[in-house]
């Protein structure tokens, strides 16, 4: 029997359409409902549905990012959208990408009926897509990128063309340009970017790049090191690779960013006549790409772009590590981070060139270093790691972003590590509990895992918090949940859902019996009293 995944981000939605369905008397079954694009996309590698029903407008993962990753994931899997009326442009870029049609809400049962009739009659015919041709298929895809990777790695020759037939790639005309796409991480803020798997944002920016490469060159994209997005262009006329490529990539730009709220920077090689040079044309676009740290993000950079640049050699005085220093040595955590970024930022506006930007860095390091061996604090600090690897971690950073909070983390922590051993006094068991929840409250935790953390048993714990806030543990908990969701529901557009998710509670069932026990009011009765009355009815502590 064929099966159906309904992805909605409304409760309402998603129940109607799993009604409707199971009211029709059809071979269609509904094995499961998802909330967004992100849980389906777990749903659909446990349970490997044959269509996808999706609406276009969610949290997290909308349904077009999420066609783009099922279209690469799992392409015998069909796809349904549904879509408002505003959202038609939406629902065209659907069919483009492959979806089998698009319902605009609120739609009939009589539509849907329609619709699914007409999809397993395909399915029939067909007599269901063949999961084993579907691995088949993955399994070609990862032998096209394995090639993929050793052409730019120089490992694949001339007399080695066969082996391209043997994957599929076809490569007729006699230049090839490496073009490597990376997304500018400060144009997605940390929560949006956390709350994911950073590698859907490349999955995704990967079949965005191939489906417009498509539209006019012959090229293949693949992923190469999890956040580096790599496209080979094979190029008929040599002359106008770079106009070609530079009205490629605003294209690109600008369609993502009004499609996904993120913007993209390119750099490019210079064209490769033979397999041999492609690795050459990678390592010319990867250089293009670390000029990023000087002139910032969101263009197409290549050699051209970089040759014309002034490279000035400004007078570096030495870099002051004062008040870096003495804050790492007192662990002031706060100031230590603002000061890290505060000397990348310089770094990057001062000079001009990134290797002398990565040098100062590592620089910077070594002296932190030399300061952990002094304190006898490196293997707490490095954990699994060594120092020669962050080092040359460091030059691999393209983005300032990136470069502050990979500074930021490895000074913090051996901030943190400085802290615990200059601690000469013993923090209440009940002030650590109080800032473990105020700082992981949406977190699962537990009267349980607090007493491990403070190594003492759940009801002593439980005694002395009560004695020491005068509340209990779990009514503190509930607390700063709900002053976290009043927060939130008063001055954010969030959904409700998404508000009940983020704040630790288990369901939105929940969430809106404990909100309504505390407040006397629903969580859409305390949104809608503020937007009534034009005050706030209730004060967030």
């Amino acid at each position: 029997m064929p099966s159906i995944l309904i992805v909605d981000d409304e409760t309402i939605f998603r129940k109607g359409i799993r009604l409707m369905i199971s009211d029709m008397q059809s071979e269609w079954t509904v094995i499961d409902e998802a909330t967004d694009g992100a849980d389906a996309l777990d749903k659909i590698e446990a349970l490997q549905p044959d269509l996808i029903i999706t609406d276009i407008k969610m949290p997290r993962i909308d349904g077009i990012q999420l066609q783009y990753i099922v279209k690469e994931r799992y392409p015998h899997i069909s796809c349904v959208v549904m879509s408002g009326y505003n959202d038609f442009q939406y629902a065209r870029e659907s069919l483009r990408l492959g979806a089998k049609d698009y319902l605009m809400k609120p739609f009939q049962r009589e539509e849907l009926y329609a619709l699914l009739t007409k999809l397993q009659e395909e399915w029939l015919t067909e007599k269901r897509p063949n999961k084993s041709s579907g691995m088949d298929q993955q399994v070609q895809n990862q032998m096209r990128q394995h090639v993929l990777a050793s052409l730019i790695t120089g490992n694949v020759h001339h007399g080695e063309a066969e082996l391209l037939d043997n994957v599929g790639i076809q490569l007729p005309h006699a230049n090839i340009s490496c073009l490597i796409a990376k997304l500018d991480r400060d144009s997605v803020t940390d929560e949006r970017y956390y709350q994911l798997n950073p590698s859907l944002f490349s999955i995704y920016i990967q079949q965005f790049i191939q489906e417009s490469l498509d539209e006019n060159f012959k090229g293949y994209v693949f992923i190469h090191h999890e956040t580096e997005i790599i496209a080979l262009i094979n190029h008929e006329n040599v002359s106008s690779i770079h106009a070609d490529m530079e009205q490629l990539t605003n294209r690109i730009r600008k369609e993502i960013r009004v499609q996904s709220n993120f913007t993209l920077t390119f750099g490019l090689g210079s064209p490769a006549k033979d397999l041999e040079s492609i690795s050459k044309s990678y390592k010319e676009a990867g250089l293009a790409l670390l000029y990023r740290l000087v002139i910032g993000g969101d263009r197409l950079l290549s050699n051209e772009i970089v040759a014309e640049m002034k490279m000035e050699k400004l007078d570096w005085h030495a870099a002051d590590w004062h008040s870096l220093n003495q804050f790492v040595q007192e662990g002031d955590l706060a100031n230590v981070q603002q000061q890290a970024s505060l000397y990348v930022t310089k770094l990057c506006q001062q000079w001009k060139d990134p290797e002398i930007i990565h040098q100062q860095i590592c620089k910077m390091l070594l002296h932190f270093y030399e300061l952990a061996v002094n304190l006898a604090v490196v293997k707490q600090w490095l954990q699994n790691t060594d120092v020669k690897q962050v080092l040359v971690d460091i030059y691999s950073y393209s983005s300032s972003k990136e470069l502050i909070e990979r500074c930021q983390k490895l000074l913090g922590d051996l901030t943190v590590c400085i802290g615990n051993r200059q601690k000469k006094m013993v923090t209440s068991p009940v002030e650590i509990v109080v800032r473990y929840v105020e700082e992981h409250y949406a977190e699962s935790i537990t009267l349980n895992t607090m007493a491990e953390i403070v190594y003492l048993s759940p009801s002593y714990l439980s005694s002395l918090f009560k004695i020491k806030q005068g509340q209990s543990f779990i009514d503190f908990l509930t607390e700063k949940r709900i002053e976290k969701a009043k927060s939130l529901l008063l001055y954010s557009d969030e959904k409700i859902q998404v508000i009940s998710d983020s704040t630790g509670f288990t369901n939105i069932r929940h969430f809106n019996r404990v909100f309504k026990t505390i407040t006397n009011r629903t969580p859409s009765e305390f949104r809608e009293g503020k937007s009534i009355a034009g005050t706030e009815p209730f004060k967030v502590k």
